[in-house]
């Protein structure tokens, strides 16, 4: 009897040895399966799902050795080419939200599925170094109308859509800041109380960073006054040019759980020419709009195209204001609402624009200057003052 149990305990034993061994060499054979997999792969230059250009593979070097730029760059590389790497994004984003999580890679889930960036740190030597760059120009330039808008985030002004203890930096504050720091001679436009009155009317699409062009329209007409503009137009008929879209925070988030209308905001009884021309492919059209845009993951860039270093926007209106616009994306759902007030309209993007603007300025006749920038980006931008280069 005590030998047929020692010979049960015995082939027990050798059966969880062989389950264990089988186990052990399936992980170790899957993890080489999806190692070698990795390598064999072509490289993805472009991710459609995160919407962002990926690693590419670093170039071996004493000196990226010596620094630690190299590993740096391989575990980017490694990253963001294994094999699979939307699926396991998914699967986590997943995981995260059965534990509970709301913030997903530096984005919040908030009330009716609204995502929402996390504001970044700001970086306060840039921000002083700008401030500073735009009081010197706004002093060079005394003949110029200078004005400033720095729009506010989704996270700030839709804050009670936030989950329930998630941080958020006062951007109320950083606004008074700028605006304590600014000339007198440059105009401040804050639009924060104006967007709070209408918070829920889908003035921030749910899936992107960026604010709708019924936003931008509320902050036009309460701008208008600041920026000279007479009698505004008041009758705008919109138009959804598209229902399906998906924007930046879907895709960092890995969050795909609702879509986002793009509407167009047309002037009623306006009969308006106007030619657009970019810095990119120097193409010229009759409109602010890119329908073939709409075909792609970005949607936004419907408006102009997307992000340029320089746009131009001549009108038929018998008009001496001519404006230059200093900008992010944030100005090209706003600019529309703009053009038929001003006989000319210049868009700078400094991240993109290396010429010198004072030449710009002086062969286009400038009359009237706009800084439109989102809070976020303007808190961390390095590229104003080396656009605005004022000696």
């Amino acid at each position: 009897m005590e030998n047929k149990v020692r010979k049960q305990r015995s082939s027990k034993r050798r059966a969880y040895r062989g389950t264990y061994r089988i186990m052990a060499f399936s992980f170790i054979g899957g993890v080489l399966f999806l190692a070698i997999a990795s390598i064999i792969k072509p490289d993805v230059r472009f991710s459609e799902e995160e919407n962002r250009i990926l690693a590419e593979m670093p170039k071996l070097s004493k000196e990226g050795l010596a620094d630690k730029n190299y590993m740096t760059g391989l575990e980017s590389y490694t990253s963001d080419q294994f094999v699979l790497r939307d699926f396991w994004i998914k699967m986590k984003v997943q995981c995260d939200l059965l534990l509970g999580k709301r913030e997903l890679n530096g984005v919040y889930l908030g009330a009716d599925k609204y995502l929402m960036q996390a504001p970044a740190s700001p970086d306060e030597k840039n921000v002083k170094t700008n401030l500073d760059a735009m009081n010197l120009f706004a002093k060079k330039h005394e003949n110029v109308k200078v004005n400033v808008m720095i729009v506010p985030n989704a996270v700030y002004v839709m804050e009670d859509y936030l989950p329930k203890g998630a941080p958020v930096r006062d951007q109320g504050k950083d606004m008074n800041n700028l605006k304590k720091n600014l000339s007198d001679k440059i105009g401040f436009i804050d639009v924060t109380k104006t967007l709070q009155q209408h918070v829920n009317e889908g003035l921030y699409y749910k899936t992107d960073h960026h604010w709708t062009s019924k936003a931008a329209l509320y902050s036009f007409k309460a701008a208008a006054e600041q920026l000279g503009i007479e009698n505004p137009i008041t009758d705008y008929k919109a138009y959804t040019v598209d229902a399906s879209f998906s924007g930046t925070l879907a895709s960092r988030s890995g969050y795909h759980k609702a879509e986002d209308e793009i509407q167009v905001y047309a002037p009623e009884g306006v009969e308006l020419q106007y030619l657009v021309s970019d810095s990119d492919n120097g193409k010229k059209r009759p409109t602010v709009y890119d329908r073939s845009k709409l075909k792609e993951k970005d949607k936004y860039q419907v408006f102009f195209g997307g992000n340029h270093a320089m746009v131009d926007i001549m009108t038929t209106n018998d008009t001496a204001r001519k404006l230059i616009v200093f900008k992010d994306s944030y100005a090209n759902c706003f600019v529309p609402y703009l053009i038929p007030y001003y006989n000319e309209i210049v868009m700078i993007d400094p991240r993109y624009y290396y010429e010198n603007v004072e030449t710009l300025m002086a062969n286009k006749g400038i009359t009237e200057a706009l800084f439109l920038y989102n809070l976020d980006t303007f808190m961390t931008d390095n590229s104003i003052a080396g656009a605005l280069a004022v000696e």
